[in-house]
């Protein structure tokens, strides 16, 4: 099966080097991301040992990070190499001055493969949550290389298609020398897949530091939405505005100077947001640059990227995006350290710990629709002292959590 899918991933290359150069036209790549994809890299091999660690996208790239931090002080003369798939995890980690190598993450190619192991060479892979790549993974036990999965999680969902192909799938797993589970469910799924070694880590989530913004960018919203009572989605879903609009329409009846922000998951998902706004007739405000103003009561709509600190320092509460699609929710930690209390939907499949964890310490609210989002938020609006008591709930729970994590970390890292 191996071999199989070996051949069929080098067969269909021209296929995704044509997908990719399609990317590109729409501004999805990059030239440097379709070539390091490719495995070619313009800068050099440095010299000495390198430890590898993956991060697909945004949330595991940022997991990436903290783990490359960890390292660093452990180890400060080992080299980290650092890969993300998109251009905007890129940019996002690239800001980092910390001297990481950071790279596009290679596609999962043979050739591809064993060219990007012989020319970086890493002694360690960490991959961060749920990439799971057979060429890859079988290429680094060819070369004696260890394997890690770091916050491992897998969806019923995956699970059962990698049960589907049984005999492949035993094969593929048992590559991983150790595997540290974000939740119970992901760590039994593991284990019936045929990883050997697998345990169950606070997620590294915790140790995220504080989103920063601009300060001068705070003072200036502040002065335009004076006395205006906040109320954030952050990293939205298809169909997730409509129904926060739907929200916004009844409770601003009720609450004065009421103003909701939606931040999309996907900026380029503006049009689409602006035509559901458009088809319920409601006024909107857009901020696609630092120099964006406010021109009415209407709800804004956030296409910059990396002010999430900024719009929570702002906000009295933060709506998690994801949890009220079908996307399994997204990471309700990232409200860490700013004074705004957390809602999430029914659908919160990603965090699936976190979600109980707060849940159980009264350090946040689960709704399960339309009609509890709005009772939901109109009680935390109106009771100032609710608002402050779960606050206070989520931000111990973060500071314990993140304390454990920490230990079981360095202790996985010796």
């Amino acid at each position: 099966m191996l071999k199989i899918y070996k051949s069929i991933s080098i067969l269909i290359s021209p296929i995704i080097l044509i997908f990719l150069l399609i990317r590109l036209l729409i501004s999805k790549e990059k030239i440097q991301s379709i070539i390091e994809k490719f495995s070619f890299y313009k800068i050099k091999r440095p010299v000495g040992e390198i430890i590898w660690i993956n991060g697909v996208s945004i949330g595991e790239a940022k997991t990436a990070m903290t783990i490359a931090e960890e390292i660093r002080e452990k180890k400060p003369r080992v080299n980290i190499l650092i890969s993300t798939s998109t251009i905007t995890s890129y940019n996002l980690i690239s800001k980092n001055k910390k001297g990481f190598i950071i790279i596009y993450s290679p596609l999962d190619i043979n050739f591809v493969v064993n060219r990007f192991i012989k020319f970086w060479n890493p002694s360690l892979a960490i991959f961060i949550e749920s990439e799971i790549w057979p060429n890859i993974f079988s290429c680094l036990k060819n070369n004696s290389i260890k394997l890690k999965i770091f916050n491992a999680r897998i969806s019923e969902k995956s699970y059962l298609n990698w049960k589907k192909i049984n005999i492949f799938s035993k094969q593929i797993f048992t590559f991983i020398d150790s595997c540290f589970a974000q939740d119970k469910d992901s760590l039994e799924r593991f284990k019936k897949l045929g990883v050997k070694n697998v345990k169950k880590i606070e997620n590294i989530k915790f140790l995220s530091k504080k989103l920063e913004f601009n300060k001068q960018n705070y003072i200036n919203l502040k002065e335009q939405l004076q006395n205006k009572r906040i109320v954030t989605l952050f990293s939205s879903h298809r169909g997730e505005e409509e129904l926060f609009l739907n929200c916004y329409n009844h409770l601003s009846k009720k609450i004065e100077n009421l103003f909701f922000i939606i931040i999309p998951r996907h900026t380029e998902r503006k049009d689409k947001i602006i035509e559901v706004f458009n088809k319920k007739k409601i006024l909107y405000n857009i901020r696609d640059s630092q120099k964006s103003k406010i021109k009415n009561n209407g709800p804004l709509i956030v296409c910059t990227f990396g002010e999430l600190g900024l719009f929570f320092k702002l906000s009295e509460v933060a709506i998690v995006g994801g949890s009220f699609s079908e996307n399994g929710g997204h990471n309700p930690i990232e409200t860490n350290g700013f004074n705004c209390s957390v809602i999430f939907g029914p659908n919160m499949e990603n965090f699936i710990d976190i979600r109980n964890s707060i849940v159980d310490r009264n350090a946040g609210f689960e709704v399960k629709n339309l009609d509890g989002l709005n009772k939901k938020l109109f009680t935390i609006l109106k009771n100032k002292k609710l608002n402050i008591k779960v606050q206070r709930n989520f931000q111990k729970l973060c500071n314990t959590l993140s304390k454990t994590s920490r230990t079981q970390l360095n202790y996985l890292l010796k």
